[in-house]
Parts: structure tokens; sequence; C-alpha cells
């Protein structure tokens, strides 16, 4: 059980800190900062792979359909977070591609909360 405690807050922490660093990627290529977005972009990027790393940790510990559904969900609004900063990030996000983004990731990112904490 120590170990599931221990991949469990460090899946929690990293979920944490690339919430934080989407937002300040966004912000920054808002603003105009191109150098500091592409840094936080890459470590973006580096996050995403821990945090889909203590998942499939998680998932092979606490294997129930729950985890599963929570798994594929979690992999597609990591995929959109991407695509938002990564098209963002190009200027290739026209207003109709931006409302479907962010409609999949506000959808996607409910959903993950719900499964991971209320099912």
């Amino acid at each position: 059980m120590f170990q599931y405690d221990v991949f469990l807050h460090s899946h929690d922490l990293f979920w944490f800190i690339t919430l934080i660093l989407f937002a300040l990627v966004l912000v920054f290529l808002k603003s105009g900062l191109i150098k500091p977005a592409k840094v936080l972009q890459m470590i973006l990027r580096f996050l995403y792979i821990l945090v889909f790393g203590t998942g499939l940790v998680l998932i092979a510990m606490n294997l129930w359909w729950g985890s599963i559904v929570k798994g594929v969900l979690a992999f597609w609004l990591i995929y959109v977070m991407e695509m938002i900063s990564t098209r963002m990030s190009k200027k290739e996000l026209t207003p109709w591609t931006s409302f479907i983004l962010w409609i999949q990731f506000f959808v996607s990112f409910v959903a993950v909360i719900y499964f991971g904490y209320f099912i």
C-alpha cells in the first residue's frame, strides 16, 4: 500500500505542476514571449511523460474499469493540451479550432477529475 500512495501523490503533484505550466505557456504565448514559452513547453512535455508513466503504474497496481477509463480520458486531455499549446505557438489556432479544442479540454478535464476522485 505504501508504494501505491507514493505513486498516487507523485501523480497528483505532476498533474498540478503540468496544469500550472500549461497556463504559463499560454500566458507567455499570448504576451509574445516566445523563447520562455518554448522552454516551458519542453518542460511540459517531460511532465506529460511523468504523468503518463505514473498513471500507467497506478493502473497496473489498481486494475479495474474505472482506472482504465480515467487513463484513456487523461491521455485525451494531455493530447488536447499539447494541441492547444502547439497550435498556439505556431499561430495555427483559428477561432473555430480554438473553440473545439477548449471544449474538448474542459470536457476531458471534468471527466478526468470525476473518474479520479468520485468513481
